[in-house]
């Protein structure tokens, strides 16, 4: 089955509408996820107490990495809570210029490895403005009440499993 990826908002760390959406070319699957101010304070306040992986700097391209990690992760739950499909091929909305190797290789790692699911190479461009992914996600992002029944919850503790530092055990 052949899906599209999209986001609508302007910046994931400052926009409290910003929205991360997949749905199936024919429209018949749609999920989204919508942050919330609440959600993007405690992740930025958790990468700046050096919780995470990724060290905390205000350097775009330090951001930038820590922001694909983020929405790889939101599209992996996007994907587990739709029925398994035997092979998906992916169409990427443009929304993260210079970070599609890193997306690859977390959507390689999310959803080939733990979902395992058969996924062919991701293609990057712009997506038209009728596609459902393109509409829902601006939709979604203007749901003030979340009327939409696409969305589906993330915790942040459901976010920080894949970001936080990996303990080691000591003397060893």
């Amino acid at each position: 089955m052949k899906f599209e990826i999209d986001v609508a908002g302007y910046d994931l760390f400052g926009d409290s509408n910003f929205t991360i959406c997949i749905a199936s070319d024919d429209g018949s699957i749609i999920k989204g996820f919508k942050f919330n101010k609440e959600l993007i304070s405690s992740l930025i306040l958790n990468w700046k107490l050096d919780k995470y992986r990724y060290p905390y700097n205000l350097v775009e391209t330090k951001r930038g990495i820590l922001k694909a990690r983020i929405y790889s992760i939101i599209i992996y739950y996007l994907f587990k809570s739709v029925p398994k499909q035997d092979f998906i091929s992916l169409t990427i909305c443009r929304d993260f210029k210079g970070r599609e190797n890193e997306i690859k290789q977390n959507l390689k790692f999310f959803l080939d490895e733990k979902l395992e699911l058969k996924t062919g190479k991701p293609l990057f461009q712009k997506l038209l403005k009728s596609s459902f992914a393109h509409i829902y996600a601006s939709m979604m992002r203007r749901d003030k009440k979340n009327l939409l029944g696409s969305y589906i919850n993330i915790s942040l503790e459901e976010i920080e499993k894949y970001l936080l530092k990996r303990v080691t055990p000591r003397g060893r």
